[in-house]
């Protein structure tokens, strides 16, 4: 240990070399484990906002798909023709029939 002498004769020992040259290392660690998990957090940040944005992408897409099936439906409903949609769209979609109407299906036999 080194030593010096102080304004009245006596010796002060230096120990505070020793307390910062031990703590200057754990000091760097830290700052460095600090550094890595700020670039670790803002990297994962940047993928869940990119991944946010796509689903938002989406999900604005199937707006304008609802949307224009929205405007064509009031468009439909809107048109006089409204009696012969609503029989054209029970024949052909859900089968329906009229009283004295006779249905062929074809079935083929290979």
């Amino acid at each position: 240990m080194s030593s010096k002498k102080d304004s009245e004769g006596g010796k002060i020992t230096v120990k505070r070399r020793k307390e910062s040259s031990i703590f200057r290392p754990l000091a760097w660690f830290v700052g460095f484990c600090l550094v890595v998990y700020s670039i670790v957090t803002i990297i994962s940040q940047q993928v869940q906002i990119s991944q946010l944005k796509q689903e938002k992408s989406a999900i604005n897409e199937q707006i304008s798909e609802a949307k224009q099936l929205n405007d064509e439906y009031s468009r439909q409903l809107a048109s006089e023709d409204e009696d012969e949609y609503m029989e054209r769209i029970a024949v052909e979609k859900l089968g329906y029939a009229y009283p004295n109407e006779r249905r062929f299906y074809v079935v083929e036999t290979n």
